[in-house]
């Protein structure tokens, strides 16, 4: 399994009160009996994203071939007659309120995102929230840390993966739908479905992928007021829906995994970055080697060199200090990012940051950062 750098520790965690429900032990036996999961394996694009959407494709949704259609879980499905179409996009219509691609994009965008919730929720229990809850009224405030120690139940099963691949699963059904019904043209589609095939990067197995999608799912019928035993029924179901996609060897059993190429095979994905940088006035660029960016090294050595003209660049460079001169010089080995984005491959550099340019610091053997001379490098 791909080792993310930098996991925050269940002993660093504060304001953590996971809500006693006995749902996750269901969970953590799915995660136990499908440990063994068949490696990694390349499959095309157009079945990943029918992969992605193997939970939906398990609802009969008027229009479209039920399971047992051949290819069912590894092709993108089209309506086969005008008929079908017109009762698929009817049913879009009627549940849905989809009609075209902009009433698509607000349903997906305002009914269907757990993430970002979760993603509010592990910033209080890491020590980095992003508002105060005071600035909440009393409803407010009892129905927010309701909601987070809920959903704290889950966070050792799925770690910073949170509720993601329930996003990604129920807006790729919808996409999948829409496409067969010819309310999205392939390339609009394509361009959608792009961001989810992105976002499913951050997991190295389909077994993560049902862990978070399960979780993702309690935490909808929580926020929609679900009684304690309609989540038991509700977990009962969903657990049944992703072992036989588990136990399916032409679905994810399969291990079939699309990866889109990228110009560099950077540790982290674009879900894995956090905001971990904050009340930062200025430019955030910066620059950093692929020892820090792609093999994962931490931040041994960095200086902040005066700036000039209208770049947003903050003058910090880093590196890990093992390159050598001729690693350097070669510009190939080195990226521009964001402060922010530098910070989720090595924390420790939080406190430099506001140093004045003209600063260096050198990681010691004790592991902490120790100011010295700074020597402008030669240009």
């Amino acid at each position: 399994m791909e080792k993310r750098p930098h996991a925050w520790k269940p002993s660093l965690l504060q304001d953590f009160h996971p809500m006693a429900t006995g749902l996750a032990a269901g969970i953590a036996a799915l995660r136990e009996q499908y440990a063994a999961v068949p490696p990694r394996t390349a499959c095309s694009r157009d079945r990943f994203l029918a992969l992605l959407a193997g939970v939906p494709a398990l609802r009969k949704t008027p229009g479209i071939p039920g399971p047992g259609a051949p290819g069912y879980f590894t092709t993108l499905p089209r309506c086969a007659t005008a008929q079908d179409a017109a009762a698929c996009r009817a049913h879009l219509q009627q549940v849905f309120g989809i009609t075209d691609q902009e009433s698509m994009l607000r349903f997906c965008n305002q009914e269907l995102r757990c993430q970002e919730q979760y993603l509010d929720f592990e910033a209080f229990w890491e020590g980095r929230p992003p508002f105060a809850l005071s600035q909440l009224n009393e409803d407010g405030r009892r129905f927010f840390t309701s909601a987070r120690d809920f959903a704290a139940q889950f966070y050792a099963l799925t770690d910073r993966r949170g509720f993601l691949a329930w996003d990604i699963s129920e807006c790729m059904g919808h996409l999948r739908a829409a496409y067969a019904c010819g309310i999205l043209e392939r390339a609009f589609f394509d361009e959608l479905a792009e961001h989810w095939i992105v976002q499913a990067q951050t997991f190295s197995s389909w077994l993560e992928f049902a862990v978070s999608l399960v979780c993702g799912e309690l935490y909808w019928d929580f926020r929609n007021q679900a009684s304690p035993a309609d989540l038991q029924k509700g977990q009962e179901l969903w657990l049944r829906l992703v072992r036989t996609l588990l136990d399916d060897r032409g679905a994810w059993g399969s291990g079939a995994w699309y990866t889109p190429p990228r110009r560099k095979p950077y540790l982290l994905w674009p879900p894995d970055v956090r905001t971990l940088l904050r009340h930062w006035d200025g430019p955030e660029g910066c620059f950093a080697t692929d020892h820090i960016t792609v093999l994962g090294k931490p931040v041994g050595w960095c200086y902040r060199e005066k700036t000039e003209g209208d770049f947003p660049d903050s003058g910090w460079r880093f590196f890990s200090g093992e390159e050598t001169p001729e690693y350097i010089n070669d510009t190939t080995h080195t990226g521009a990012y964001t402060l922010n984005a530098v910070c989720n491959y090595d924390p420790s550099i939080l406190p430099l940051l506001h140093a004045p340019c003209g600063s260096a610091f050198r990681r010691g053997s004790d592991g902490t950062f120790h100011q010295e001379q700074f020597t402008p490098p030669k240009s």
